[in-house]
């Protein structure tokens, strides 16, 4: 289990929900995880400066523009990805708290 799974479960048990079904536990976990990191993609690629939005638009395009080198690219994209992840993690989490 990584720590966005910990992160997961704990607001699900800070949610009094911590009763159901491994299985489907489990599959609210990941389904929950595929959401967050939706969310934190969405907010990093909205950090971009235009000229980077411009310059990401162009090489998404290219069938060979590979999820490795979309990692590389955020990277070296003047975004502080971390900040934007717990940024995002922080609002999350306080939407499923109803903070």
């Amino acid at each position: 289990m990584d720590d966005m799974d910990k992160f997961i479960r704990q607001i699900l048990a800070d949610n009094g929900i911590n009763s159901l079904d491994d299985d489907v536990m489990d599959n609210l976990v990941k389904e929950m995880k595929e959401y967050l990191i939706n969310q934190i993609d969405i907010a990093a690629v909205s950090k971009l400066s235009d000229d980077k939005a411009e310059e990401l638009k162009v090489k998404m395009e290219d069938p060979n523009f590979s999820d490795e080198d979309l990692k590389n690219f955020m990277k070296n994209s003047g975004v502080d990805l971390a900040q934007v992840a717990l940024n995002t993690m922080l609002k999350f989490r306080n939407f499923y708290l109803n903070k």
